[in-house]
């Protein structure tokens, strides 16, 4: 009997001190419940950059460009959103190529808001821009405010991304067509490598300037260059770039606007980016 007890004893400690194998443990009674991810994006993009010249639509308004932006889109519908942005930008040291020897300041305000839709392969986009110009170059008579009517269709074809739009200034009756392609070519998983080309063509034109000799028809210029965008994190793009542009016909050839505005111009920077 005691031999029979010490055996039942110490198989019973054998059993216990044997490991449980993976898998055959038994769920807790009273689980903790799964806490869902938190999506703490709120589709935010903060903007800051320098532009050693702004160059807007072909024509070159000066030096040092420093811009800071804010936007983001705003889901409605499926397939439907509302893409908003807010940028203002200013010359350093006001060397705009208007002043001549009297450099001349030059800010600029923008507002614009899109409503953009994906129909399969294209989007598209109808919009509203506000421009406030400001400095000594818009206060001596030299400018006007833009309120400007976009509209715009985007897509792929094959690597290549293609987009144009057409736009009607109410303010100044005048029209500007332009069209962008560029390609992404993934060099790491975190630095990529982006030619880019833009062609503009305007009708009435004349970048809000008030002189009525400035009116332009014809195409502007044709901008291109390579952009290198570096995800520094998850949420935050280093993008430096350089471009040259190159006025094409009668914009290349005026002899109405100061010669530093229209003349090619070799022109680079630098952008930061951050998501929230």
């Amino acid at each position: 009997m005691k031999l029979n007890a010490l055996l039942k004893t110490l198989g019973f400690l054998a059993l216990a001190a044997t490991p449980v194998v993976a898998g055959t443990a038994p769920a807790p009674k009273n689980p903790a419940p799964v806490q869902p991810a938190i999506n703490d994006d709120l589709g935010i993009n903060v903007g800051l950059g320098y532009h050693s010249s702004y160059v807007w639509r072909g024509l070159n308004f000066g030096q040092h460009w420093v811009d800071g932006s804010l936007g983001g889109a705003i889901p409605l519908v499926e397939g439907t959103r509302l893409a908003w942005d807010v940028n203002y930008g200013s010359l350093a040291s006001d060397q705009s190529t208007f002043g001549g020897a009297n450099n001349r300041s030059f800010q600029r305000l923008q507002l614009g808001a899109a409503l953009q839709h994906d129909l399969g392969p294209v989007t598209a986009s109808l919009g509203y821009r506000y421009f406030r110009n400001m400095g000594t170059l818009n206060t001596l008579g030299g400018m006007r405010d833009g309120n400007e009517f976009s509209f715009g269709l985007a897509t792929a074809l094959g690597p290549i991304n293609l987009a144009s739009s057409a736009n009607y200034d109410i303010s100044n009756a005048s029209w500007y067509f332009d069209l962008d392609a560029n390609t992404n070519i993934a060099i790491t998983d975190s630095i990529s490598l982006v030619p880019f080309v833009n062609v503009g063509y305007g009708k009435n034109f004349a970048w809000q300037l008030v002189r009525s000799e400035n009116n332009f028809t014809g195409w502007t210029a044709v901008t291109t260059g390579l952009r290198l965008p570096v995800k520094l994190n998850s949420r935050t793009t280093l993008t430096p770039y350089i471009a040259v542009n190159a006025p094409l016909g009668q914009l290349d050839n005026s002899a109405v606007l100061p010669i530093n505005t229209t003349q090619p111009v070799v022109f680079g920077g630098v952008t930061l980016s951050v998501r929230f």
